[in-house]
């Protein structure tokens, strides 16, 4: 058969491939890169073999390319993975004509379809196609499916108690809509690496968050996603964050100062308070390049927390209502998220008028974005990836909402964990200060690496306390998952908490075992099956480089300064589902160490 002529694309002009980064490139819904390294351009599959993370995204050093998810790493001549028995990169040939860096459609094409057919080398038994109605799931209540078992603030425990009745897969409805759950995390993973083009995010996500005017990177869907995740993505890269890391010490150095004075008042604190002062002003100052003054109360700070804390269970309660009766009748609750949402985006527009009015001084020599507002700004005045006023405000109402919330309930929830847990307390005390010592805190950007039993508290927190522990995607188009025919329409609750507890180890799965994190072979890559904290695949959480150094921060500078016990006759922690999964009642003692 003769080979079918080029069809040749144009995705980049040389003159705008830097040498060392890494550009995006989407074809008919193929994911590219392309690259400039050693005076040679050279074009990759865009996803990372492993878990299908955007390949756009990672880092380049001593000509290899890292992926941000795993730290994969590949050659960037020949696409060769570095280590045994993994995948190489798919490499396709680079045509330069005339300053234009072209591509063989044919090519792209034909490698993706090889792809994506079936393997029929490995044997296997075939299995029958499932319905939804072949499903087991909780008894439906007649007109309201299973509505009266979701309470807003219980859903996670809900579905995952039903996970463990029902098993890992299971059926129920609400209000006339099926919904599928899924804890297995071998179909997660198959969900999530198919996104965004056989999934998207539960409709009524993206509906909720345009109607309160933050339809951003999180909940954009398609191209409109594509192309504000490129750009914040960048903004949130390791050469920035760690631009900024001097600006997290000063926000850390301020949380400390906080609890200095708890110590001496001795009182106990509630803690995940005070972590939604410090992640508010890290996220502002990092983000949005504005000093908040949350912590030591200096600014207003204190406003914008109060509206925030109204805005995260208002949402959560429009995502799942059953009706949206806010749209006919103004409730209270309502009327107060109204006021939340007038104040805090009067302060994003403030932020970006005075970023446009930095910018506008800036010389063009100095084209580096200071935060991440400048980036989308600087992407609008060079109409690289136009945004509109109202996508650049959308986007830095999402960093404002996703970057504090879950990040300060992480730490919380180490906290809770080190508190209850003194022997582990003590082993991390001892590393942190072998490592900072004489310093209060980490004040070196690559010290949280040298951590590796505060790393691994870290992770064990997050696998017993996520606190994204449901992820809510429905399909595009009539999908099938494992063995089961999911129509259109149907809602996936993915289970991602329940699925990363199937991961054992040592010790039981329940149980609370940092060891089980650095014990064996490769104790790390036994759990990456399940545990997802910040999602997988492409729409991996573009804030999780972020949210480590935040942590990592936060926690090193506890163990270093302060012992922390549980309060006595404190009533029980309970998990409150507010959009994340947040704790109540987590208040803590606080004894400054000799």
């Amino acid at each position: 058969m003769r080979p079918r002529s080029p069809d040749t694309v144009v995705i980049a002009r040389t003159k705008e491939l830097e040498d060392s980064r890494v550009k995006a490139v989407n074809i008919d819904g193929i994911d590219l890169i392309v690259l400039r390294h050693a005076n040679a351009i050279s074009i990759f599959q865009g996803r990372c073999p492993h878990e299908g993370t955007l390949l756009s995204e990672g880092t380049i050093k001593d000509g290899l390319l890292t992926c941000r998810a795993h730290d994969w790493q590949f050659n960037c001549s020949s696409g060769c993975k570095q280590g045994l028995g993994v995948s190489d990169l798919k490499r396709f040939d680079a045509i330069i004509e005339d300053g234009d860096v072209k591509v063989d459609r044919n090519e792209v094409q034909a490698w993706n379809a090889k792809r994506s057919a079936p393997d029929h080398k490995t044997p296997h038994r075939a299995s029958p196609v499932r319905s939804l109605s072949q499903l087991p799931g909780p008894k439906r209540i007649p007109f309201r499916g299973t509505t009266l078992h979701l309470q807003p603030e219980r859903l996670h425990l809900v579905l995952e108690q039903w996970s463990r009745e029902f098993g890992p897969v299971y059926t129920f409805r609400l209000i006339g809509r099926p919904f599928v759950a899924i804890a297995d995390p071998i179909l997660i993973h198959q969900v999530l690496r198919d996104r965004p083009g056989a999934y998207r995010r539960w409709n009524t996500i993206e509906t909720v968050a345009r109607e309160l005017g933050i339809n951003g990177v999180f909940s954009t869907e398609g191209d409109a996603w594509r192309r504000q995740r490129q750009l914040v993505a960048k903004a949130l890269d390791p050469l920035h964050l760690r631009a900024l890391f001097p600006s997290l010490c000063e926000m850390t150095r301020r949380l400390l100062q906080r609890w200095e004075s708890a110590t001496l008042a001795q009182q106990a604190i509630d803690i995940q308070n005070d972590l939604m002062r410090y992640t508010l002003d890290v996220t502002t100052n990092l983000a949005l390049g504005y000093d908040m003054g949350t912590i030591d109360g200096q600014g207003q700070g204190d406003v914008i927390q109060r509206h925030l804390e109204v805005m995260f269970p208002a949402i959560n309660r429009r995502i799942n209502a059953p009706f949206p009766v806010w749209r006919d009748t103004r409730r209270p609750a309502d009327k107060a998220l109204d006021r939340a949402l007038i104040a805090v985006q009067a302060l994003t527009k403030e932020l970006i008028a005075a970023n446009r009015a930095r910018l506008a001084q800036r010389s063009a020599a100095n084209a580096i974005p200071a935060n991440l507002l400048e980036a989308l700004l600087m992407a609008q005045q060079e109409g690289e990836a136009p945004l509109t006023d109202d996508e650049v405000l959308s986007n830095v109402f999402t960093i404002l909402l996703a970057g504090q919330d879950t990040t300060a309930s992480t730490i919380a929830w180490v906290a809770y964990f080190m508190a209850s847990h003194p022997e582990v307390q003590r082993k991390m005390q001892e590393e942190v200060d072998a490592v900072i010592a004489p310093a209060a805190m980490l004040e070196d950007f690559d010290a949280g690496d040298a951590l590796p039993y505060l790393n691994a508290v870290i992770n064990e927190a997050m696998r017993l306390k996520s606190v994204t522990p449901v992820l809510a995607v429905e399909p595009n188009y009539d999908v099938q998952v494992g063995d089961i025919a999911i129509p259109k329409g149907a809602i996936l609750s993915l289970l991602t908490r329940e699925a990363g507890l199937q991961q054992g180890g040592n010790s039981a799965v329940d149980v609370f075992d940092p060891d089980r994190w650095l014990t064996g072979a490769s104790a790390a890559s036994h759990h990456r099956a399940g545990f997802m904290p910040f999602g997988s695949g492409p729409r991996l959480c573009a804030g999780r480089s972020l949210a480590l150094m935040e942590v990592r921060s936060a926690v090193a500078m506890l163990c270093r300064n302060f012992d922390l016990l549980q309060v006595k006759d404190a009533p029980e922690v309970e998990e409150v589902f507010a959009f994340s999964m947040v704790p109540r009642n987590l208040r803590v003692e606080l004894r400054r160490r000799g």
